[in-house]
């Protein structure tokens, strides 16, 4: 049976839970975390600020967000944190902050909220992306600057809102595109067909 269109966020996490049973689901997530570990490593640009390297302009959202639209928030959401995680494990820049593995996991959760079982458009992704940019990257993000590197609330939001100014518009085109063109997939829909958790 396909999956109803516009379902409640609750039932989206419930169904996002059932994913995780599915093998095929496991295996492709484990690929995802995996280019979310490539991508951190080799696919970003640190700027040092104040001493610091704070601007990270990275496309591990990518990832997460395809795994949002296949899997659902849960596995989004896991794969957020542990590419945080794993990331800092292997290539470790700083001290390990953990809220920066709170953001991940925030933004795992709304993409999946966003885009599992529900029509790919260009307004859906720039109001996403318009969310996760201001509350979790900006204020949040700003949040854990002030806590854990000392900045001054005005610093750390300024920072922190020059990244998301650079990156909004590249990660709306590109989760957009991404998402839609995996999307069409024969390959996709009839995983998807396959693996209703319902």
């Amino acid at each position: 049976m396909k999956k109803k269109l516009n379902v409640s966020i609750g039932e989206k996490f419930r169904r996002s839970a059932l994913e995780l049973k599915s093998p095929t689901a496991l295996a492709v997530s484990a690929m995802l975390l995996a280019i979310c570990l490539v991508l951190s490593y080799f696919g970003n640009i640190s700027i040092t600020f104040l001493g610091t390297n704070v601007i990270k302009l990275s496309f591990t959202m990518i990832p997460i967000a395809l795994a949002a639209m296949l899997y659902g928030p849960v596995p989004a959401g896991i794969i957020g944190a542990l590419s945080d995680i794993i990331g800092f494990m292997l290539a470790p820049m700083g001290a390990y902050i953990p809220g920066f593995t709170i953001s991940m996991l925030l933004i795992g959760f709304v993409y999946g909220v966003a885009f599992y079982a529900e029509k790919q458009t260009v307004l859906r992704t720039v109001i996403t992306q318009a969310v996760v940019s201001a509350f979790i990257s900006v204020l949040l993000g700003s949040l854990w600057f002030v806590l854990f590197y000392g900045f001054t609330p005005a610093t750390a939001l300024s920072v922190r809102g020059i990244k998301e100014l650079v990156m909004y518009p590249i990660n709306v085109a590109l989760i957009f595109g991404i998402i839609k063109a995996v999307s069409k997939l024969p390959e996709i829909k009839k995983l998807k067909k396959s693996a209703d958790p319902t």
